[in-house]
């Protein structure tokens, strides 16, 4: 298993250090794919399949989407599960297959690209760190850091692959300006300007904390960053988490709500007043209902940007909520409880070599 150096014992953990970091850390990922020309590097294939695992499929299914819009009829891009690509999935012939993963070593990811590169497509990897596993798997590599993520409760690795895949799309597109009207070299400072938020956040994980689950929701691209917090506050904390699609939490999921669930509700500039109403008949079970987003009006405030970029920040104010609620729960956020013998013993399968 994965072993950090200095481990901590107390607030401020790793984690946090990692969180406050990543204006610095996105802008050397931007820094560094300046210069890289990725209609080379994604090659010409007519199908683009970006695969990870946990945290690094979320950023593929972004990944994908931001692809797919730069490049429109030209590439279908799809973003499947490592899992899937090693059991049942078929790939076209003339398919490219893009791994994502942040330390190189996630032996499925890995797996994935061997079982592709062995079927005689072309295999390309996207990681954090240089000299890794994956570059010993994939056929071209592209690394985007050069400092490993300190926690395995992972913050710092999601938002720069996000901010690599901006990058790509930026470069791929036709039009980039119609994907990014300002560019992409303000996105750090945007980062910055989020962190502002710690304070409330931290407020918000005693509520939170008291609670005995949270779900979260999003519509759009804020549905993968709604996946992403429940994952990372199971991570931190172990505490029971769940994320939808606002839409799709009526049928169903809904009819499980009471007082003893809080609901985090991610809204944008794009959202209408459908989810103003579905989040007043929420609240109306008994939830707590806190609202993350753009407008004046909610709970916790990120600033405005275009929807491919909203991920990169709306994921900070929940990142935060995990980390506080672990501390509220007395939990070391940073070792994802392989301190403790029954979880470290199904942790194993997670680090298994590739």
């Amino acid at each position: 298993m994965v072993q950090f150096d200095h481990p901590r014992s107390r607030h401020p953990y790793h984690m946090h250090d990692m969180i406050r970091a990543q204006p610095a850390f996105v802008r050397e990922t931007l820094d560094g794919l300046r210069h890289v020309d990725a209609r080379a590097f994604l090659g010409r294939s007519r199908t683009l399949i970006v695969t990870g695992c946990g945290t690094s499929f979320h950023a593929a299914m972004i990944g994908a989407q931001l692809l797919q819009e730069a490049r429109g009829d030209a590439v279908t891009v799809r973003a499947v599960h490592a899992y899937d690509l090693l059991h049942g999935y078929t790939l076209p012939a003339d398919a490219t297959v893009l791994g994502v993963s942040h330390s190189g070593a996630t032996s499925t990811t890995n797996q994935a690209l061997a079982l592709a590169r062995r079927s005689g497509v072309a295999t390309r990897g996207l990681c954090g760190l240089p000299g890794t596993r994956m570059a010993e798997v994939a056929e071209e590599m592209l690394v985007i850091g050069s400092v490993h993520d300190h926690s395995w409760a992972n913050t710092m690795s999601y938002t720069t692959q996000l901010a690599a895949f901006a990058r790509l799309a930026e470069d791929v597109a036709d039009e980039p300006r119609e994907l990014f009207p300002d560019g992409l070299d303000g996105l750090p400072a945007l980062l910055e300007e989020t962190l502002a938020c710690e304070a409330r956040v931290r407020r918000l994980a005693k509520r939170v904390a008291a609670h005995g689950r949270v779900t979260f929701l999003g519509s759009g691209l804020d549905q993968v960053t709604a996946l992403e917090a429940a994952l990372k506050i199971r991570e931190t904390c172990s505490f029971p988490a769940s994320g939808y699609h606002v839409e799709q939490f009526l049928h169903g999921p809904f009819l499980s709500l009471d007082r003893r669930e809080a609901v985090i509700a991610l809204r944008s500039s794009d959202d209408d007043e459908r989810e103003g109403e579905i989040l007043r008949g929420l609240a109306r079970t008994g939830a707590d209902v806190t609202v993350v987003g753009e407008a004046a009006d909610v709970d916790v405030r990120v600033p405005p940007t275009p929807p491919e970029l909203r991920p990169v920040l709306s994921v900070v104010p929940l990142q935060f909520l995990a980390y506080y609620a672990a501390l509220e729960r007395k939990a070391n956020p940073d070792v994802m409880r392989s301190d403790r013998a029954r979880y470290r013993a199904g942790l194993e399968p997670l680090f298994a070599p590739a």
